[in-house]
């Protein structure tokens, strides 16, 4: 439990850090506040700088750690350096947030979470889509077992372009491309609305459509380091009977969206636009329920506002778990297996 406000260190200041940046703000100096700013950018670094003056700012973030007087870190980087700074920030004594997708490779997700156990401190995925209403709606909605049981899902995450305004298509510092780097957000919430299944086996298949398709509107200095893949297909088979169909496609003439839709044995529902249709009686019912909230830039906001009221009451972080944390990152690994091999993956 804290009597004073949450002490929060900024690892990264880029577009996803000013999202935080706002929502800390709103909560107040007596709630939280940032303390300290850490970027290897230099006009970034300044800029966070000048949201919050009294922050002391560092391009190192060991020299950032070494005080070890923050409650929090956000971690806003790349997900190649995930590991190292969330290790480094639980030896320095603070919880840890970090952003998606959350490490390389299961090995890595395990030292993290081993990390955080042997701390006593804690660790949560930017699963800030979870914070929705419409999310919780329907999470709340299947596990109160109204319609039926989850067996089959469909998420998606489709865009007309690769989003090469960062360097989500260089594998070895994304972790992934289409996938890792934008198919996952949907994939979490799929997972988590149908009840956070264990995943039993997986079969995928990746292409790299870039520079064929939209390689013509898009600076040649990426085309040299754009290795990661653009389309993905995968099947996952989950312990409780249930069956996801994944697609993501960055070169997509016909959808520029994202969201899942998870049938039940009673019902369809469907993240985004939110819709809940259910048998009643043989007939198809639209019971889709009136809720407004449903503003991405809000959830995150959702989203650390409850972190740090948890962190200041010394509650735990309940909406995800290690399990749940480890089973996505290893329906990550296993499609790049799948996709790799040529073969189904048994997990």
């Amino acid at each position: 439990m804290l009597d004073r406000a949450v002490r929060v260190g900024m690892i990264g200041c880029g577009t996803q850090a000013n999202v935080h940046f706002a929502g800390i703000k709103a909560l107040g100096a007596d709630q939280a506040t940032v303390a300290a700013v850490c970027d290897l950018d230099e006009a970034r670094l300044d800029a966070a700088g000048q949201l919050w003056p009294q922050a002391r700012a560092a391009q190192d973030y060991q020299d950032l750690l070494a005080p070890g007087d923050l409650d929090l870190v956000v971690v806003a980087t790349m997900p190649n350096t995930h590991q190292a700074i969330s290790l480094a920030s639980l030896d320095a004594g603070a919880c840890v947030l970090c952003e998606k997708p959350f490490m390389m490779n299961v090995a890595q997700a395990e030292a993290v979470l081993a990390k955080a156990a042997q701390t006593g401190l804690q660790v949560q995925l930017g699963t800030n889509m979870r914070y929705m209403p419409s999310s919780r709606y329907l999470h709340d909605l299947v596990q109160g077992g109204t319609i039926g049981a989850p067996v089959f899902a469909k998420a998606w995450g489709c865009h007309h372009d690769p989003p090469v305004w960062g360097p989500h298509y260089h594998r070895a510092t994304s972790g992934g491309g289409v996938l890792a780097s934008t198919l996952v957000h949907t994939l979490d919430l799929a997972m988590w609305v149908g009840g956070s299944p264990n995943p039993l086996t997986v079969s995928a298949a990746t292409r790299r459509l870039f520079p064929g398709k939209r390689g013509a509107k898009v600076a040649g200095a990426i085309h040299a380091h754009y290795d990661a893949e653009d389309l993905i297909s995968a099947l996952v088979r989950f312990d409780n009977g249930a069956f996801y169909a994944l697609e993501g496609n960055w070169c997509s003439e016909r959808t520029d969206f994202h969201s899942f839709e998870l049938t039940t044995t009673r019902a369809t529902v469907t993240g985004a636009p939110l819709a809940v249709s259910v048998d009643v009686a043989g007939q198809i019912v639209d019971q889709t329920p009136q809720l407004d909230g449903d503003d991405w830039f809000h959830s995150v906001h959702t989203q650390d506002a409850a972190l740090i009221a948890q962190l200041r009451a010394g509650d735990p972080w309940d909406l995800q778990d290690a399990r749940q944390l480890l089973n996505l990152q290893k329906v990550v690994d296993a499609c790049y297996e799948s996709a790799r091999t040529g073969r189904e993956v048994v997990l």
